[in-house]
């Protein structure tokens, strides 16, 4: 077998899939609530920094981009990267975010709105942005977290074991919020925090969660191949989950949502005390407060 055969690894996500599961999105225009809090979210974050940013760049799919309150926020229009149409100016659709070409230390605030979690290499799209970003810049990004869809998910396997005894991955693979913030550390970035929330959505039944999945190109596309799902399997998961929300007229989905923010490295920035530079014993502040 030829040397590069062996060291290829096969990707978790297919990007053929992907880019056909967001080229679909561009077409299903839903009100989102996850879009919504984030938008919120996001806009909520920037106010409490005290800065005019100068460049901005914007990955993102979600079409409440305009309710990120940007324009208290940065001097000059923001450069927007979406796999849809925003049809607003300075906005560029393209089809796959891993492979645009930008200009190193180019922005001083990137803002990755729920994309980076489809990367099959979370590092180096972390290196990536920071390689984007000035000295001091800023980056916020979004992505699904492990809790994701976690009644869809086990309802499908208890369903699919019933009916054929065997089960598939029928949910993308979401990171943990630890191993999220690791990563964001290892890539070198400053001044690191990584937060979490769960977002519960309610639908009236799964084909309507199923859009909403599609509506935002986050539909299977984990690289591997498998069958269809039944109608019978849909019957039983659709049951199931009514249990799970213990409402008979509505299901109950999570969506946990991770926040990293860092900054590249400038020597401006607030550094750690050093050890031993403490000009109280941690000892004496306990024994006052007792």
């Amino acid at each position: 077998m030829p040397e590069n055969q062996k060291n290829h690894k096969r990707q978790l996500f297919s990007r053929k899939k992907l880019m056909i599961s967001r080229h679909r999105a561009r077409y299903l225009d839903l009100d989102n609530k996850i879009y919504n809090h984030i938008s919120e979210d996001i806009s909520y974050r920037l106010s409490e920094i005290n800065r005019l940013f100068q460049s901005v760049l914007i990955i993102t799919k979600n079409k409440n981009i305009q309710s990120f309150n940007l324009s208290k926020k940065n001097k000059n229009e923001p450069l927007i990267i979406s796999p849809i149409n925003f049809d607003i100016h300075n906005s560029k659709i393209v089809d796959d975010e891993e492979i645009i070409k930008l200009e190193d230390n180019s922005f001083d605030l990137i803002i990755s709105d729920l994309i980076i979690h489809t990367s099959n290499n979370f590092q180096a799209s972390l290196d990536r942005i920071k390689s984007l970003l000035k000295p001091d810049g800023l980056m916020i990004a979004t992505l699904f977290g492990t809790d994701t869809l976690n009644e869809l998910k086990y309802s499908l396997i208890e369903a699919e074991e019933k009916v054929t005894g065997n089960t598939y991955p029928r949910i993308n693979p979401f990171i943990d919020i630890k191993s999220a913030g690791d990563l964001l550390y290892n890539s070198g970035f400053k001044l690191c925090v990584s937060d979490n929330y769960r977002i519960e959505v309610k639908n009236k039944n799964p084909l309507e969660l199923i859009k909403l999945i599609r509506s935002m190109g986050e539909n299977n596309y984990i690289n591997l191949d498998k069958p269809n799902i039944t109608k019978k399997i849909w019957e039983i998961t659709s049951n199931l989950l009514r249990e799970k929300s213990g409402d008979l007229n509505l299901i109950t989905s999570t969506f946990e949502i991770i926040t990293l923010t860092g900054w590249k490295f400038h020597q401006s920035q607030q550094k750690p005390l050093a050890p031993g530079s403490a000009k109280m014993n941690l000892r004496d502040v306990l024994k006052d407060s007792s």
